[in-house]
C-alpha cells in the first residue's frame, strides 16, 4: 500500500463521519420541523392537523435512531447533536398554553397551592367553599373533576407539586421544571447506557422521541418526574448503588403508582439494601399526609378505578378484543371481568417470578448476565402497559427510556402510533374507544408476530450485553 493511500483512508472516514453527522442532523431539523407544524395546529385549535403532525414526526425520528442504532463507533460530536435536540425540541413546545388535549397540569398547580395554604390536598374538593379564597381564573376553571374528584397523585407528585408552586404558579413556569428534569433524564439515561457498555447516543430514543416531548414539554404531565426516578434507580442499580436504586424506584411509585412492576427485575437476591429503602421512603412521604388523611390519603384513586373502567373491563383492550371475536365466531360467552385481571394478575407474578431468577444473586453475577435485569424491567413494563391498554397516551411514555437498552420494534411501533387514542377522549363510546384501541393494538401485535418470526429464523448477533 502506498503512503498516499494510507494516508488518505483516515480523511475518507472523517469525510463519511461529517457526512453521517450532517445527515442526523438534518433529520433533527426535520423532527424540529414536523414540531413547528404540531405548534401551529395548537395554537389555531385544529386537533386532527395535531394528530396528523405527531404521526408525521415518528418518520425522521425512527429514520434518526436507525442510523445511531446501526454503529458502535460515532463522531465526536454526536451527542452533543442528541443533547441540543433534545433541548430544541422541547423549548419549541413550552410556550404552548394553555395545553388542549390534556387539562392536568392545572391540577398540579391547584395542589400545590392548596398545600402552600395549610390545607391536605386529599381532604378538599377544589369546589370546597374553605378553598374559595384560592379560585383564579387562570387555574380554577381548568381543573378536571373539580366537581367531585379529590386529587388522585400519591405524595411525592404532591411534595413536587407544593415545592414547584413555592416558585411558579403558572403553566409555562411547571413546563419549564418538566423540561429541566427530562433534561437531567437524558443525563442520566445517557450515563447509565455509558456503564453497561453501550454507546451513549443511543439515549436519542428518549431524548427525540416525539410522544415524551409532546406530553411534557408541551401538555406538561408528572410523568416526567415519574421517569427521572427511574432514570435515578437505573443508573444506580447499574453501579451496584442498591440503596439509592430503592429511593428512586420508591420515588417513581409515589409519582405514579404502575413503576412498582419494576422492582422485582429491580430486586438482586439476597440484597437488603433496596427493599429496605424502598419501604422506608414509601412509609416516610405518607406519613405527612396520613397524619390528616387518613385512608383518605388514596384520593379518587378508588373511584378513578371505576369511572375509568378498570372494574367493569371496559378499559382492557384484550378482553375487549377477546369479547369481539367470540362473538364473531358465533361463540356465546360471559367472561366477567374479574376473570381477566385474574389472568392478567398471574401473568404479571410469573414474569414477577422469571424476572427474579433471571439474574444470578449478589455476588455471583457474571458479565453475560449481570445487566439481564434490565431488559427484564423492560419486558414487565411493556407487559404491563399492553394489559392496562391505556387510552391516555402519556401512559405510554415511559417505555421509551427501556427502548433506549432493549431496542423493541413493537414497542417503538406502540409508543410513536398512540395518538388516535386522543380522539378516543373526545368520542367516549365503548365503540369509539375499541375502535380507536384497534387502530393502535392491532398494528402493534402485527410488528410484534413479524419481528418474533424473523428473529427466530434469523437469530440477531449480540453484539451487546443486553
Amino acid at each position: 500500500m502506498s503512503k498516499e493511500s494510507s494516508q488518505s483512508e483516515p480523511a475518507v472516514e472523517r469525510a463519511k463521519d461529517r457526512r453521517w453527522l450532517l445527515g442526523l442532523i438534518g433529520l433533527g431539523i426535520l423532527l424540529l420541523v414536523c414540531e413547528i407544524g404540531v405548534f401551529e395546529a395548537h395554537i389555531h385549535d385544529h386537533f386532527y392537523w395535531i394528530l396528523f403532525w405527531l404521526l408525521i414526526s415518528g418518520i425522521p425520528f425512527v429514520l434518526a435512531v436507525w442510523l445511531v442504532f446501526r454503529r458502535r463507533a460515532f463522531p465526536g460530536k454526536t451527542l452533543w447533536v442528541v443533547f441540543i435536540g433534545a433541548g430544541l425540541s422541547r423549548v419549541f413546545l413550552l410556550p404552548l398554553d394553555p395545553p388542549r388535549l390534556s387539562t392536568d397540569i392545572y391540577r398540579y398547580i391547584w395542589d400545590g397551592r392548596v398545600q402552600g395554604s395549610g390545607f391536605n390536598s386529599y381532604l378538599y374538593l377544589p369546589v370546597d367553599p374553605r378553598l374559595t379564597a384560592l379560585r383564579d381564573n387562570a387555574i380554577y376553571p381548568h381543573i378536571n373533576r373539580k366537581e367531585y374528584a379529590h386529587t388522585i397523585y400519591p405524595p411525592v407528585a404532591q411534595m413536587f407539586f407544593f415545592a414547584a408552586s413555592r416558585v411558579t404558579q403558572s403553566v409555562l413556569g411547571f413546563k419549564t421544571i418538566f423540561i429541566v428534569i427530562d433534561l437531567v433524564t437524558i443525563g442520566l439515561i445517557a450515563a447509565t447506557l455509558r456503564a453497561v457498555g453501550q454507546p451513549p447516543e443511543r439515549v436519542i430514543v428518549y431524548a427525540w422521541h416525539p410522544l415524551p416531548i409532546f406530553e411534557f414539554a408541551g401538555s406538561g404531565h408528572i410523568d416526567a418526574l415519574m421517569i427521572c426516578f427511574i432514570a435515578v434507580a437505573l443508573w444506580a442499580r447499574v453501579r451496584g448503588k442498591f440503596g439509592l436504586a430503592g429511593f428512586g424506584l420508591a420515588g417513581a411509585t409515589l409519582v405514579k403508582l404502575v413503576p412498582i412492576v419494576l422492582l422485582p427485575a429491580f430486586y438482586k437476591r439476597w440484597d437488603r439494601k433496596l427493599p429496605i429503602t424502598f419501604a422506608t421512603t414509601v412509609v416516610l412521604c405518607y406519613l405527612p399526609y396520613l397524619w390528616g388523611a387518613g385512608a383518605r390519603v388514596l384520593g379518587f384513586l378508588p373511584q378513578y378505578a371505576q369511572e375509568e373502567g378498570l372494574q367493569n373491563g371496559a378499559r382492557y383492550y384484550l378482553l375487549l378484543l377477546t369479547d369481539s371475536i367470540l362473538e364473531w365466531c358465533g361463540v356465546v360467552h360471559d367472561m366477567p371481568p374479574a376473570v381477566f385481571n385474574g389472568l392478567a394478575l398471574a401473568l404479571l407474578a410469573a414474569l414477577a417470578v422469571w424476572a427474579l431468577f433471571r439474574q444470578a444473586p449478589l455476588g455471583k453475577e457474571n458479565d453475560e448476565s449481570k445487566d439481564r435485569w434490565i431488559s427484564s424491567a423492560f419486558v414487565l413494563a411493556f407487559v404491563f402497559t399492553v394489559l392496562l391498554s391505556s387510552y391516555y397516551p402519556w401512559y405510554y411514555s415511559w417505555l421509551a427510556v427501556f427502548l433506549c437498552f432493549a431496542p423493541n420494534s413493537a414497542a417503538l411501533a406502540l409508543t410513536l402510533i398512540v395518538w388516535p387514542l386522543y380522539r378516543s377522549l373526545i368520542e367516549q363510546s365503548s365503540d369509539d374507544l375499541f375502535r380507536f384501541e384497534s387502530r393502535v393494538f392491532l398494528p402493534v401485535f402485527a410488528v410484534f408476530l413479524v419481528s418474533w418470526i424473523v428473529r427466530k429464523r434469523h437469530p440477531p448477533i449480540r453484539t451487546d450485553k443486553i
